[in-house]
């Protein structure tokens, strides 16, 4: 085609005129032509966010209870159901008998081991110079060590603040008083949570599933059930091996004749609950009350608990959890940290369960979309017979 054809000036016309709109559509517009109604509706958007968002901050300590309360209810739930089967298909007489006997038996436990460690602590500051003296006099498995580190003159010098520090651990009634009435309202409060999700979770479930769209019911109530089953299934079976390595702890300090074993070996059950580092804080107080038992004892316990982590990590972890949901290592550091920083103490203790959980559900909703993007061929008109298994 020749320069200056008709259809280069029918072309060229419409190009200018496209590329002179376009120009005109990244002018940015004046505040003046902006409509007051998209003005109101930002304002409005921005105002909502920062009130939920100072709301959620002022209910932090409620959405945490509420949160610890619905993992106790998803790991209660198997139970609840087999009593349920038990006392007649009465929801409410069998989810009173789980959670009291639970409760019961977890004070039990505080107690075992609150109690024993409060009194060693009053005692160990009350006695702490008259031990310190006979240490250094070489009396003792760390008499050399106090000597070497001066302890004994730091004692002689500051013996009115630790006697100090010994009365008020004892006499302070107020600070205790209100310690453990916070503790009481945070129990109770969780205690009547879990008890409602659990005598009521046929009524939230189906209030729940109702606003779910009917195609995907199946889907979700499938994947509800993989997700609780993930989170009591992990949840049972750490405690078991909590129970285990107690046990172990148990007998191993008492045969060595360590002074308060049992407390020692509920620290150990405790703490094997943590992930990743847990097992090894316990361990590692155990080998030290045995050092300062004696140094035999300390390099037989020593030797046990690192022999009994192999087997725990080899033989009696796998066994006890083989059906629960693998995660990655990084998932478990990452959410353990953040399960600290969002709910303290109980965050880390339920931090894998629930990346667990989250894995099932992201898991499922991938193989979802997947299924939902498949295409048959336009020449299939009818189901395929594909063969039973």
């Amino acid at each position: 085609m020749s320069p200056g054809s008709d259809s280069e000036r029918l072309v060229l016309p419409g190009y200018l005129e496209t590329a002179a709109e376009r120009e005109h559509r990244n002018r940015p517009t004046p505040w003046s032509q902006v409509p007051w109604r998209t003005i109101v509706g930002t304002v409005g958007v921005v105002l909502a966010t920062y009130i939920v968002c100072v709301l959620i901050l002022a209910t932090v300590r409620i959405i945490a209870w509420v949160a610890v309360a619905g993992f106790f209810a998803i790991v209660l739930a198997p139970l609840v159901h087999r009593v349920q089967g038990r006392v007649g298909d009465r929801r409410t007489v069998a989810t009173a008998i789980v959670v009291f006997s639970t409760l019961l038996s977890l004070l039990g436990v505080i107690a075992l081991f609150i109690i024993p460690v409060r009194t060693q602590a009053i005692s160990i500051l009350t006695d702490l110079p008259g031990t310190v003296n006979e240490a250094a006099q070489g009396k003792g498995p760390v008499g050399n060590l106090v000597k070497k580190l001066h302890i004994q003159s730091f004692v002689r010098d500051n013996q009115a603040k630790l006697a100090s520090a010994a009365k008020r651990l004892n006499d302070s009634a107020l600070d205790t008083a209100t310690t453990v009435l916070s503790g009481a309202l945070a129990f109770v409060t969780i205690t009547l949570i879990t008890f409602l999700f659990l005598s009521q979770s046929a009524a939230m479930g189906r209030a729940m599933i109702g606003v779910i769209p009917v195609r995907r019911r199946i889907s979700v109530k499938r994947v509800a059930v993989e997700a609780a089953g993930a989170v009591s299934g992990y949840v049972i079976g750490n405690l078991l091996v909590s129970l285990v390595a107690g046990v172990a702890a148990f007998v191993c300090l008492m045969s060595l004749g360590i002074a308060n074993s049992i407390v020692l070996a509920l620290f150990v059950a405790f703490a094997d609950l943590i992930p990743l580092v847990g097992a090894t804080i316990g361990a590692a107080v155990c080998v030290l009350a045995a050092f300062l038992h004696s140094p035999t004892a300390g390099i037989v316990s020593l030797i046990f608990f690192v022999v009994y982590q192999q087997v725990e990590n080899g033989l009696i972890y796998p066994w006890i959890m083989a059906r629960k949901v693998n995660v990655n290592p990084l998932v478990v550091l990452l959410s353990v940290l953040v399960g600290v920083e969002l709910f303290g103490i109980l965050g880390a203790l339920l931090a894998v369960p629930a990346s667990g959980a989250l894995q099932v559900i992201v898991k499922a909703a991938r193989q979802e979309y997947k299924r939902e993007q498949l295409v048959l061929p336009d020449n299939v008109s009818q189901p395929l017979d594909l063969p039973v298994q």
